[in-house]
């Protein structure tokens, strides 16, 4: 008999078996027929329908702000900063640790009566302030019918974490109750976190999030760094997605802060969210020769494409440097 005889036989046996898959198991021949080719995502080309993923950067980036925009775009907007939302309950729950309820009041004040998000939406949104039992309040919460959620954002996961964030196998035993919960219920779990302390001195990286474990478990990584430049623009670096295509791993999301709320700006290159001290110091004597030819603050903004308070300050250190040069 040929091979090709042989491999029909074979098939006629294997399509005439019954399979009885145990509690638990999947066959992969139900996972090859189910013919899936992509992802299902609840931010398109961001962040998949279930799973983790981590947002982290240093103080004062605005990190919380930013998780908040997105719980409100999930339940309240067809787009997050140009991205699709796929959200199937538009429903979303916030446990915060390091705000208080008074600071939530505030930030939701601010951004909805400074923009077109309908109050209503909020009706979808609840929040916690506690550390205890995450994992038990959140299975308690959505294993009610009508309870059913898309988003989870816990800020922030050094607060809830009980272990040693430098043990890479506590860190993962810990998270995978958590992925399990995304699973089993369909909804997405971000955790906002801390970048070392140096990181803004280095290119962005999923090495810059402080300790050990939470990049490596979760299904995407974003640092959240500050422009440079701008004093108003941070940017979303995707520092890890497995599920993307690498071309969308190089440049950062540029946003703006408008009234707590954010808007896509455009995009930088990651080496560029660094500027050196031999870079300052090429603009700085960019900026003093125009100065010494007796141009305006926005005429050098102009030329050198900054705004006119980028010029002030950088005249302003200037003359600083000047004055203790010789001391």
């Amino acid at each position: 008999m040929s091979g090709a005889e042989n491999f029909l036989e074979d098939k006629k046996s294997i399509d005439k078996l019954i399979y009885e898959t145990p509690d638990g198991w999947v066959n992969a021949y139900e996972l090859f027929m189910a013919e899936r080719t992509s992802y299902d995502y609840l931010v398109d080309n961001l962040l998949l329908k279930s799973g983790i993923s981590t947002i982290f950067g240093v103080e004062d980036t605005g990190k919380s702000q930013m998780a908040l925009f997105l719980l409100l775009s999930i339940v309240g907007r067809k787009q997050f900063l140009g991205n699709g939302i796929n959200a199937k309950y538009k429903k979303a729950l916030l446990i915060s640790t390091e705000d208080q309820r008074e600071d939530i009041e505030v930030r939701l004040h601010n951004m909805v009566s400074n923009s077109d998000y309908l109050k209503d939406n909020l009706k979808k949104i609840y929040t916690r302030y506690t550390a205890q039992d995450p994992v038990e309040t959140l299975r308690k919460f959505v294993s009610v019918k009508g309870r059913e959620v898309d988003l989870v954002v816990l800020d922030c996961f050094g607060d809830i974490f009980p272990h040693d964030l430098r043990q890479l196998n506590q860190t993962r035993v810990f998270l995978q109750q958590f992925f399990e919960l995304t699973n089993e219920h369909k909804f997405h779990i971000m955790f906002v976190h801390h970048s070392k302390k140096e990181s803004e001195e280095r290119p962005p990286s999923h090495i810059n999030c402080s300790g050990v474990g939470l990049t490596a478990k979760g299904r995407t990584s974003i640092e959240f760094r500050k422009d440079p430049e701008d004093l108003n623009k941070r940017h979303l670096c995707i520092v890890k997605a497995n599920h993307l295509a690498e071309e969308l791993k190089q440049d950062s999301i540029e946003v703006e802060f408008y009234h707590g709320n954010f808007k896509k700006t455009g995009s930088k290159q990651f080496d560029m969210l660094i500027i050196t001290k031999e870079e300052k110091q090429v603009l700085q004597d960019k900026v003093l020769d125009l100065h010494n030819q007796m141009k305006t603050q926005v005429e050098i903004g102009k030329e050198l494409d900054l705004k006119q308070y980028q010029v002030s300050r950088i005249l302003k250190r200037a003359l600083h440097q000047e004055k203790y040069k010789n001391n």
